[in-house]
């Protein structure tokens, strides 16, 4: 258990760089092979609690990024000043004396990107001087900022904990925020944002609204229409959810379970390609759920002191921080030293001596753990001995077949035999190098029958299996799956599908892929969407209706506002649909589904653009006032009451003249709130039933710290 003062934390990633080489936890030893570390603690506003220097891993053109709290990279008297961010030889663990961005803050996640560029996302601010605020996309080769980058997060607490590309084809970004843009346009957002990862297009369409605590993690399934959100923040009381991923606002899954009632913050979760989900956070615990039965949980871990296997207490167990996946792997970080316990079918329960709790015991931990991705269960094999303080932050695996560790880890080895870690671990084969390597297949066929896809290819020496990638209307490849034997069936969709196959050897490490020709065995009968559509105002509401489609099971409702994207506003079964109305030109559309899940075109409704009626009209609070706190550091927003029925109070700021943030909502008649630093002046909307009003600004303006 810990502290921490304040929460933090696409055109589809090629898999290559998703699911990095696998290193093999049985022959991976534990002996550093980096000389080089990380040293001197930065200036953090949001994790100086955590005594860990290194927080990220990367690896891009045959260098491993380090992103972090720190000022220097060290390597015995050799001192490099180098803050935040620090290149190292993927080969060797050497320091690169060329790459020297001026970074103004910790650096906290980092992703590569699929046309060559580095995402960086934290505390940064400012990047070679520049302002950037939480997310910066660069140049790896340069350090410099990428070329016509002007995407931004920032506001609040201005972090961002973790910038992640996923296979559904959006780079997301999450942590502590309250404001984005990527037109120049600054707009409110709650800590979460997803984009297009080459031209920085924010996805307005879908924001959710996490506002009472920062997102720590965040993972697309692989298998559902559902994005995993964990953290700090409480939705339906859980800190870890699942929202449906055209739809924000809807919780589609809320059943998350904890080893202990009093701590319910969690760091990291991680969907995998086979139905399983990853959670893990504090009280030592690590939890997997089967998408595939209903979210059931079918493991969960725990670490701590063990009395019938240890000495002494003094190595013990400690809170789980991170999720990385390598190769069929799930490396998960944690600040533990001691013993590790796993209960299937349940839960594991926390306590301080894992020989009074329930559990098999499946040996000692040392900073970061392997779970296997489909199972679930512990790789008991890979056990290395380190020592340190808040443990791993950070996870790599790296094309040379080692895995790289980041984090509060200062000692590789047993007693007697350690050498010093300095917070950047490397661990390799025996002889240090990669297994042989193995080529991609000559050739490939991809044949097309009716709902169904068929790869196949010729078998390749010293290939242990194969996996299979797909790109859907010539957009980045995403995993389709693996296999043993020399073919693939993969189910259908509506677009122009382009198959690619690569080997892998039996470390894991992959070929180059191979683009696969096709052919179409019949005749494809395409899903048709809806003949027609009708869209009418009906009062407060508009109801859509539309002519049966071929082949549908369901419909999936569109709409776009004053010529904007349509976004998704529902599916039914029925023929009909009603959607609640808002003032603006509206336009409606309506696509088709099929059992299999495949979405076909979609069908504007015929009566074109409509125009709501404007609500009515809401009065604002008369005035408002704020009393500010100096010594706790807090403002207290109050008005008197509106002349409204069942009024509801939104409550925003903005700070020296920028950006408008919403802060929350009372049903009171005040509203208190955190200040930061700054000139603040706030102001309050009401909202009813029939709308909002316009804003009242208060006085005075107040000061914070």
């Amino acid at each position: 258990m810990r502290r921490m003062l304040v929460a933090v934390s696409v055109l589809a990633l090629s898999v290559l760089a998703l699911l990095p080489a696998t290193p093999s936890g049985a022959e991976l030893v534990a002996v550093q092979r980096t000389p080089w570390g990380l040293a001197t603690f930065g200036t953090s506003r949001t994790v100086a609690d955590f005594s860990s220097l290194g927080w990220a891993l990367e690896e891009m053109n045959g260098l491993v990024y380090t992103g972090g709290n720190f000022l220097e990279a060290t390597n015995g008297q050799a001192t490099e000043q180098q803050p935040y961010l620090a290149a190292f030889a993927t080969s060797t663990g050497a320091f690169q004396t060329g790459f020297r961005p001026q970074v103004g803050g910790p650096v906290l996640s980092l992703a590569a990107s699929p046309d060559g560029g580095l995402f960086v996302g934290g505390e940064m601010g400012t990047w070679n001087g520049r302002e950037v605020g939480a997310l910066v996309k660069i140049d790896p080769a340069t350090g410099q900022v990428w070329p016509g980058w002007k995407t931004r997060v920032y506001g609040g607490t201005s972090v961002v904990r973790e910038v992640t590309l996923e296979p559904d084809g959006w780079l997301y970004a999450v942590g502590s925020f309250t404001t984005a843009s990527d037109a120049g346009v600054p707009q409110t957002v709650a800590n979460v944002v997803r984009m297009n990862p080459t031209t920085g297009a924010i996805d307005w369409s879908w924001l959710p609204q996490i506002t009472n605590g920062g997102v720590w993690g965040v993972s697309a399934s692989r298998t559902k229409p559902v994005v995993y959100l964990a953290g700090w923040f409480s939705v339906n009381g859980k800190p870890v959810i699942g929202l449906d991923s055209t739809d924000a606002a809807t919780v589609a899954w809320s059943g998350f379970q904890m080893n202990y009632p009093c701590c319910g913050h969690m760091y990291d979760v991680q969907a995998t390609e086979f139905g399983t989900v990853m959670v893990a956070g504090e009280q030592h615990g690590a939890y997997f759920y089967n998408e595939n039965d209903a979210m059931k949980l079918i493991v969960s871990h725990a670490t701590s002191y063990n009395s019938r296997y240890q000495v002494s207490s003094t190595r013990a167990g400690g809170d789980f921080q991170r999720i990385e996946r390598v190769g069929n792997r799930l490396y998960a970080t944690c600040h533990c030293w001691g013993s590790h316990a796993t209960t299937t079918g349940g839960l594991q329960a926390y306590s301080g001596d894992l020989a009074r709790v329930q559990g098999t015991y499946t040996g000692p931990v040392s900073a970061v753990i392997a779970y296997d991705a489909q199972t679930g269960q512990r790789d008991q094999a890979f056990k290395p001995y380190m020592a340190g303080d808040v443990g791993g932050w950070g996870v790599l695996g790296a094309s040379d077949g080692c895995l790289w560790v980041t984090g509060g880890i200062n000692a590789v080895g047993e007693v007697g035999s350690q050498q010093a870690a300095r917070d950047l671990v490397r661990l390799c084969q025996p002889d240090g190098g990669a297994p042989p390597p193995v080529a991609a297949p000559a050739s490939c066929l991809a044949s097309f029958k009716t709902g169904t896809v068929t790869v196949t290819w010729p078998g390749v020496a010293g290939a242990a299996d194969y996996a299979i990638y797909r790109s859907v209307d010539d957009g980045a490849p995403s995993w389709r799956g693996r296999s043993t034997t020399t073919s693939f069936t993969d189910s259908s969709r509506t677009g122009d599908l382009t198959y690619l196959v690569a080997s892998r050897n039996v470390k894991g490490v992959r070929s180059a892929t191979t683009q696969c020709a096709t052919e179409v065995l019949d005749v494809v009968i395409p899903l048709l969407p809806p003949e027609s559509c009708t869209a009418t105002v009906n009062g407060s509401a508009v109801d859509v209706a539309w002519v049966s489609g071929s082949g549908a099971v369901e419909y999936v409702v569109y709409r776009s506002v004053d010529g904007g994207t349509a976004s998704w506003r529902g599916r039914t079964p029925d023929l009909s649909f009603t959607d609640t109305s808002r003032t603006g030109s509206l336009v409606y559309s309506v696509a088709a589904k099929s059992a299999a899940g495949v979405v076909s075109a979609r069908t504007t409704c015929t009566s074109g653009a409509i125009a709501a009626p404007a609500p009515e009209v809401v009065d604002p609070v008369a005035s408002c006032t704020v009393a500010a706190d100096p010594v706790t550091n807090t403002g207290v927003v109050s008005w008197p009451e509106a002349p409204e029925q069942s009024p509801e109070y939104i409550v925003s700021r903005t700070v020296d003249g920028g950006a408008l943030s919403w802060r929350g909502k009372s049903t009171t008649l005040s509203f208190a709130d955190t200040l930061r630093k700054g000139t603040i002046e706030y102001s309050v909307e009401v909202k009813t039933a029939a709308g909002k009003s316009t804003r009242t600004v208060c006085t005075p303006p107040v000061t914070g710290v």
